[in-house]
């Protein structure tokens, strides 16, 4: 799942009004401070896409007894993403 450069900017303006509304941070530069949220927001889905591309993998390994869409697919799936995204420390 690819996330578009306008998604990440507006998602970056959200949370940058919504840290600035509640009060938890004060900006000195704007366009700094976003630069930097978007950045953060691009590695996160960044590694997302890696975890999935792994963790699918790692499913086809296990042959035809884990169908995409099952039960056990899903909980093996939910599993190994979790695994995976703690070794990236996310």
């Amino acid at each position: 799942m690819s996330i578009s450069e306008d998604r990440i900017s507006h998602l970056a303006h959200r949370i940058y009004d919504r840290l600035w509304k509640d009060d938890l941070a004060d900006f000195p530069d704007e366009s700094r401070s976003l630069a930097c949220i978007k950045e953060a927001v691009s590695s996160f889905f960044s590694v997302t896409e890696e975890v999935d591309a792994a963790v699918r993998k790692k499913l086809a390994s296990y042959g035809q007894a884990k169908v995409p869409g099952s039960r056990d697919y899903e909980i093996l799936y939910q599993k190994f993403y979790q695994e995976e995204m703690a070794k990236r420390k996310w």
